[in-house]
């Protein structure tokens, strides 16, 4: 069956400064154009889960655009140009790096993705991080559905470990703030560098979770939510991305499509 798959797919930065995991905006803006010129449906969290449940309901062309970590890049410039398509996408914070401050973003200097992450791990990480007022704005405008990260993004070192009581408190104070903060249930959670285990997934779905987002390729439905698997989109064109969503629309079609890819 075609169109029996919801496309998901990921990004981490829409800047001006090139780097492996970085869309500039005219291309960011390309993408939306495109989407839009085509039909294409961008959902929410909420729609995302309801579609995926209730199949015979899901419109032909629909995608999830889903942005990890939660860059200040993404509020000044993927924000705005989503906003101009009336498009949606889903944020997942690392609430862990997310500050309480009232930040300038009109002298904001983008970052490739390696040197923002050393800022990250210094008290000027809100140069490169979204703040709480920067994610409340985005997600009070039904723009951006901000969702979780975990708290620290050591989540794959605390299984690689079997620290599972210390991944327990990273994924449920992770969605305990976003709720607070945001007012609303938080049930979506990307794995940080897309790492997990089964164990991982039972403790994510005890602290609340109900859709886990992997870095893997593939189509989604119903039967994989503890595995939903998303498409790099980097520094693709719009062109690109057209081809893409039709073929992860359908689980028939993606695994033809990856068996050929891959040779396996």
């Amino acid at each position: 069956m075609l169109h029996d798959s919801i496309p998901v797919v990921m990004y981490h930065h829409v800047s001006t400064v090139g780097s492996e995991l970085n869309v500039h905006p005219q291309v960011f803006e390309e993408q939306l154009r495109a989407l839009s010129a085509k039909g294409w449906k961008t959902l929410s969290g909420d729609e995302f889960l309801f579609f995926i449940e209730h199949r015979k309901e899901k419109p032909k062309k629909c995608v999830l655009l889903t942005f990890d970590d939660g860059f200040a890049d993404n509020y000044v410039y993927a924000y705005p140009i989503l906003k101009k398509f009336h498009m949606k996408a889903v944020l997942f914070a690392t609430v862990g790096f997310v500050e309480d401050r009232d930040m300038k973003r009109d002298s904001f200097v983008p970052l490739p993705h390696n040197d923002a992450w050393k800022l990250v791990l210094t008290e000027r990480r809100s140069e490169v991080m979204c703040t709480w007022k920067e994610l409340e704005e985005m997600d009070g405008s039904r723009v951006f559905d901000v969702q979780s990260h975990g708290i620290s993004h050591r989540t794959p070192e605390y299984m690689k470990r079997r620290k599972y009581a210390e991944l327990k408190m990273d994924l449920s104070g992770a969605r305990t703030a976003l709720e607070e903060r945001l007012s609303k249930k938080v049930v979506h959670l990307a794995w940080p560098q897309g790492h997990y285990d089964g164990e991982g997934i039972e403790i994510a779905y005890e602290a609340g979770y109900k859709a886990l987002y992997t870095t893997e390729r593939g189509a989604n439905t119903v039967d994989n939510l503890s595995m939903i698997r998303r498409l790099p989109v980097k520094g693709r064109n719009g062109k690109w991305l057209l081809g893409k969503l039709p073929i992860y629309s359908s689980e028939l079609l993606s695994r033809i499509y990856l068996a050929l890819r891959t040779g396996i």
